[in-house]
Parts: structure tokens; sequence; C-alpha cells
């Protein structure tokens, strides 16, 4: 794995999509490190699937974990940041782009690889209740309601039309009918619908007449000829009129590229794909590359095909890598011959290559399978590497011009917690500042937030006080903003005060000036909408450089004036509003543990990145119980704090450790011995008397964790309900005991 740069950034490489070509760059920055380059990985999917093992999948040969890559964890060994989000628009004039609900991101070079979709728009009724075959990644969902279709036998045979008889929708028919008709016995009808005059129209006759004759052989009915003008919930109608029964419609027609291209200012084809040279470069701008569906080289088009995509990824690196060094790029000229195998089912392909077509054996299927297999594992089992080798790209920016930005100094400055520049700082914090407001959030009268002080004058109550930090346990520098800020006013909920203002604490790594300020915005603008949402200001703070990136905040809320605490007694009710399991996940995904897929470190970020503040209201419609939020520290300590808090040292706790609510596969993660740093601190700080050998995860620490109450108990039903309706996560997991012995219990 990457071991971290100690040189600055000075150039963001932004890798929009995680198919098949920008995986292979992935890879290539893993045995290959660029230093002093910065990578960003933006994906609407974090598990992307290979496209030649789709039909195995279908069939029901293969498990989505064999035929999926994890572009978490190939982003974390690349060095990369992964930020999982939707692009919805480019400005390449401005070297700009957008993820939804994000501040603008720039970039210096470009690299999309983000697929397409079919074009339902097309056909009437097809967005509400067709199912498209692209983007691959949503087919694996989508598909469910075809696998399960007449599980138990039945009189009425229900019919799966497929819409579009290329190489794709045969395979989908030949999977499909085997899996459920043939081994399944399901009483099932299927029908290929092809607007063409015949199927297969991309390879020779000969290929079309062989699968012809497969699919009668099998009883799927072929209808050409025809397009599909509206799609119902049971039934399609064709341009000619007629109607056809469908239960379920599947549309595997040629894709649509992505809308926000239409506006980006990029040269495209008459498509509406990006349009490139034979360097992958496009025709319009020198600093975008683009590969696979969503490219179309001007020069030599090539059918949308997966093949093509693996094949320009080897292009696309080592021409990124030029681009980012000015050299010159080479040009890729797309075989126009390609060996093609395609699945007919029952472990069977066929092979077409030019005129050469072989009729589908299984030997043919054990070949496809071992070339399928062979790519997946080129992504799946990678090797530790080196160190990196020494930055080339500090020479390159000097002679563009750049020699008098800090990051390029041979000496670095770290006077005065080595500041960033003000101006810097200032630009980055108004453009948050106009993220917010563009988003519609009224920002009242915003203070300095330059200043590393703020003065304001407090509503009257008694003023509550708190302060914490995090490091960059998340790629995404918006999410990390958002997650520190929350973090920071869990404190305040916590103690029943309304948040009023907050201080940044802000530690940036080594990079040049224009990154830093685009990292400054993105955590900023995330920090100020969770600010925003509970009513608080940012009212100043401080930056610093590292190696690392910390953000912490300083947070001041304000006490009700009638405040009167409540006073537990026997039998009152603990309860817990978020699942435990975040450290150890966190900490086993950043080793490239197989538990800790991408798609679970997600729901990490999002328990994360919920705030604790409508617990908080809600737990107060209860009177102002005691509370604290579960964090570094793990619930076995926090709960002791927690009794310590109430002062009369006569309460205890007794933890009912099968009513914790946990993340999927933490106990087991913790089990194995993969936790956090700083579990076994937890446990040696946190007491218990424990009748429990499997009692680890009330010492794993918690970022972002949620809210531990005590309540009465003739109120905890109620409450419970009330946080589960209000969207959140909630578990009664023990009860008070004063017994005098003011220790925590685990049974």
């Amino acid at each position: 794995m990457q071991a971290p740069s100690r040189n600055p950034d000075l150039k963001h490489l932004v890798l929009l999509g995680g198919g098949h070509a920008q995986v292979a760059v992935l890879k290539s920055l893993i045995m290959k490190p660029m230093d002093g380059l910065r990578v960003t990985l933006i994906s609407r999917d974090i598990l992307t699937p290979y496209s030649g093992m789709l039909p195995g999948y279908v069939e029901g040969l293969y498990d989505d974990h064999e035929i999926t890559i994890d572009l978490s964890h190939l982003a974390r060994l690349a060095g990369a940041r992964f930020i999982h989000g939707d692009v919805s628009s480019l400005d390449a004039n401005r070297k700009k782009l957008t993820i939804t609900g994000r501040p603008e991101m720039g970039y210096d070079l470009l690299s999309i690889n983000i697929g397409s979709s079919p074009d339902l728009s097309s056909i009437k009724g097809a967005e509400d209740f067709a199912i498209p075959v692209k983007p691959i990644s949503r087919l694996l969902e989508n598909l469910k309601p075809v696998l399960a279709a007449e599980a138990t036998p039945s009189r009425h045979t229900k019919t799966i039309a497929i819409i579009g008889a290329g190489a794709a929708g045969v395979e989908m028919a030949f999977s499909l009918h085997h899996r459920l008709v043939e081994r399944e016995k399901r009483n099932l009808r299927f029908i290929v619908i092809q607007r063409g005059a015949r199927i297969m129209a991309e390879f020779p006759k000969k290929a079309a007449h062989v699968l012809m004759k497969a699919l009668k052989q099998k009883d799927i009915s072929v209808l050409c000829g025809h397009g599909v003008e509206e799609i119902d919930r049971r039934s399609l109608r064709l341009d000619n009129g007629e109607v056809i029964e469908a239960d379920h419609t599947l549309v595997v027609t040629a894709g649509r590229p992505a809308r926000f291209l239409t506006k980006s200012g990029l040269a495209l084809d008459d498509r509406g794909f990006v349009a490139v040279s034979p360097s992958l470069q496009s025709t319009s701008h020198d600093d975008v590359f683009a590969a696979g569906d969503i490219a179309t080289i001007l020069s030599s088009p090539r059918p949308k095909a997966g093949v093509f995509a693996v094949r320009a990824g080897a292009v696309l690196t080592r021409n990124l890598r030029k681009a980012l060094l000015g050299a010159n790029l080479e040009y890729w000229q797309p075989q126009r011959h390609y060996l093609a195998l395609v699945g007919t089912g029952d472990r069977k392909a066929m092979a077409i290559r030019g005129q050469i077509v072989l009729p589908p054996s299984r030997w043919l299927w054990h070949l496809k399978e071992w070339i399928d297999r062979r790519f997946i594992e080129k992504f799946t089992a990678l090797p530790e590497i080196p160190q990196p080798k020494p930055s080339a790209l500090a020479k390159q920016m000097a002679e563009e011009g750049h020699e008098g930005d800090a990051a390029l100094a041979a000496m670095r400055c770290l006077g005065c917690g080595a500041k960033t520049g003000f101006s810097d700082l200032d630009s980055a914090i108004n453009a948050a500042q106009d993220y917010l407001r563009a988003s519609g959030h009224d920002l009242q009268s915003p203070i300095n937030t330059t200043a590393d002080s703020a003065v304001f004058t407090p509503p009257s109550g008694q003023l509550v006080q708190s302060v914490d930090a995090i490091s960059a346990l998340v790629d995404d520098p918006f999410m990390l903003g958002r997650i520190a800020a929350l973090h920071a006013l869990s404190d305040l909920f916590a103690s029943h005060a309304k948040p009023l203002s907050a201080l940044a604490i802000l530690t940036l790594p080594h990079a040049f000036s224009s990154l830093q300020r685009q990292d400054i915005t993105q955590v900023l603008a995330g920090a100020m909408l969770a600010l925003h949402e509970h009513g608080a200001a940012l009212a100043g703070g401080h930056t610093a450089e590292g190696e690392a990136m910390q953000v912490g905040f300083a947070v001041t809320g304000v006490l009700p004036e009638q405040y009167s605490p409540y006073a537990p007694k026997d039998g009152d009710v603990l309860i817990l509003t978020k699942p435990l399991g975040v450290g150890a996940i966190l900490a086993a995904h950043q080793q490239g543990h197989p538990l800790a897929t991408g798609h679970l470190r997600q729901r990490v970020i999002e328990v994360m990145a919920q705030s604790n503040g409508m617990a908080a209201d809600i737990f107060g419609q209860y009177g102002a119980l005691p509370m604290t939020d579960v964090t570094g520290f793990g619930l076995a300590r926090h709960a002791l704090s927690l009794i310590a808090s109430l002062g009369d040292g006569t309460h205890s706790l007794d933890i009912h450790l099968d009513d914790v609510p946990v993340l999927p596969s933490a106990r087991r993660l913790i089990a194995e011995q993969n936790v956090s740093s700083l579990h076994h601190a937890n446990r040696l700080a946190a007491p218990v008397v424990s009748s429990r050998d499997d009692d680890g995860i009330l010492y794993d620490p918690q970022t972002g964790g949620g809210l531990l109450a005590i309540i009465p108990k003739a109120k905890a039903k109620s409450c419970v309900k009330a946080l589960l309706e209000g969207g959140l996560e909630a578990a009664m997991i023990g009860h008070v005991v004063k017994d005098g012995r003011a220790e925590i219990r685990v049974s």
C-alpha cells in the first residue's frame, strides 16, 4: 500500500466514474505512485461490477462479491480520495465540476469513465415500468423482482420481455431462461424484441443464425422489425399497435450519455457522447480525457462494448501520466475485430471474431470464465508496493511559472502553526458561504470568519462550551466537515444546550495553494451546513499545515433558563440512539479486511453524518434527562462517566449486551481482534463487571456516535417510538440500579 507522501500535493487528478478503464488507472497508481499528485475518485457506486461476468451472475453461477470491485478499497490502496456521489454539472471551460449537494470542485486533469444508460425517455412508460440493464451496477438490485418472479408453481404463465437483441440482450435472455425455467422450473415465457431486421446486428449474419437457432431450441420467442412505443405495468405496445403481455420488461437498448454533458462545454458526438481523439483526450479540452461507453473516438468509432473499455485502460493510464508531465501522448487504434464470447446459458458460450463463429460449447464458457476471473483478480489481489519515488511534478510546475507558490519552496516556513495564507483562507470561506446562500440558507449577519476569535452577545441562560477534533477518517472533505461539526455539537446536544456558535481548527496537508483552497471550501461548506441546520454560526477559526488533515471545532451553546435536571430512580431505562462498531469497521477497512466492504464503510459514514440534534430534542420533551454522547472512549467508559455525573455515587447501570445495536460485521471483526488502536486503552479505562467474553463492542471508539440517555421506565417505550418515528435508530439497552456501587454490569 502507498505510504503517505511527505511532498505537497501539486496537481489534482479527478477520476469521474469507476468504470473498467478507470480501475486500471487506480491500479497503476498503486503499483507506481505519482508523488505530488492528488487523486480524487468520484463514483455514484461503491462496488463496480465487471460486465463480462454479468451473464454468469444472472444465471446464478457467481455471487455479488465475485463479480464486483470495491472502489473504496482500490482508492485507498492508490492513495486516492473516494467520494460517493453523483456529478450534476461540469464546466470544462472553468475546470470545475459539481457533486450534487456540494460546492464546486476544481481539477487540473479530469478523466471520465461513467458508462451510459438506456434512453428510457424514448418509450412511453419505460421510466415507470421498465428495468434498465445499464448502468450494470444498478442492475444487481433492479433484477431482484425478476429473479423472484413466480417463485412458486402457477397455472398462469408470466412473461418476461427483453427489449434489445444485441449481445447484451441475447445473453440476458439465455441466462435468465436457464436459471428460472430450466433449473428452477418456473412457469415463465420469454420474448426478445428488436426494432431492427435481425438480432446481433453488430456481428455477422452467421452469428445471428446460430443464436436464433439456440433461442428457438429453448422456446425463447424473438420478434424483429418492430419497436416498442409504450410500456405498462403488465403489457407493452408495439409501433404497429400490437399489445404484448409482459409482467417484467428489461431494456437493453443503445445507451444515452449523462445529461450534464450537454452543458459541459465539451465537444460531443452526434449522440451526445464525449468526442475524443485516439489518445482518449477530448477534442476540445486538453485537460479532459474519457474512455469506455461515455466516449467516442471520432476517427475510429467502435461499438459500446466492455472489451474496448478494458483495453483502453492501459492507454488512458499512460496518457494521464504523460499529460500531467507535459509529455507527448500516444495514440490508440482499437482493433476492428475482437474475440466476443457470448454466454448462452447452462455454462456454455459461443465465440465470434470477425467472420469466424464457433457454436456454443462448454469449453468456450471455461475460456470466458478464465478470462473474466483473471480480470477481477487484477484488482482484488494487490500486493504491497515500495516507497514512492521523488516528485517529478515540482520541476514541471516551476517551469510552468509557478515557482512563487509556497508549496514549491525548498524550505517551508512553519511559523505560526504553519498557517494557510490569508487570501486563500478568505476566498475559501467566501466560496463556502456563497454555496450555502445559493442552496437557500440564510446566513443572516455573518461574522468575520477569518478571525481567530469572535465577539457576540449571548442570550440569557448558562453557556455550555466544548471542543472536539477528528482526523481525516473519510476521504470526502465535504463529508469530513459535516461529521466533525456534528461530532463537536454532540457534546452540546448531550447537555440539552442549544448551539450558538463555533470556531474551526483546521490542519491541512501540504499542497499547492489552489488545492488547499478547495479543501477549505469543501470542509467549511459541509461544516457550515451542519451548523446552520442547528441555528449555529461559524464565528472564526485557525488553520495550520501538517502531514494529514484534521478538522475540529470549539462550540458554544446555551442552556434554557428553566433547567432542572432529572434525578434517576431505580429501574429507569437506558436508551442508545445509534449502533456501535464505527471504530472497528473503519480500522478494518483501512487494513483491507474483506468484511469491511465499501458498502459497509458507507453505512458507517451515514451513521457518523447523522445529527444527534433531533434525538436530543425528543429526549428533551421528556425532561432534562441525564445524557452523554458515545464517542471515542466507547460505550462502557461513557456510561461510567454518565453515572459519575449524577454526583451521589449510588447508581449503577445494567447493560443488556444482546440489546445493544451493532453495525453489521462489527462483532465478528472485534472477536478476530480487528480493532481500533484506541480499543485496548478504552477497556483499561472502563472497569466493568461482565459475565460475557464477547463484550468487546462496548470498548469500540465511536466517531459521531449516538446519545445515551436515562429515562423513567414509564416513558421509555413512548420515547423509543418517538425516536423511531423521527427516522432515528433507538434501543433500550439496560436499566438503572440504585445499589450504591456506582458500577457498570454487563449481562
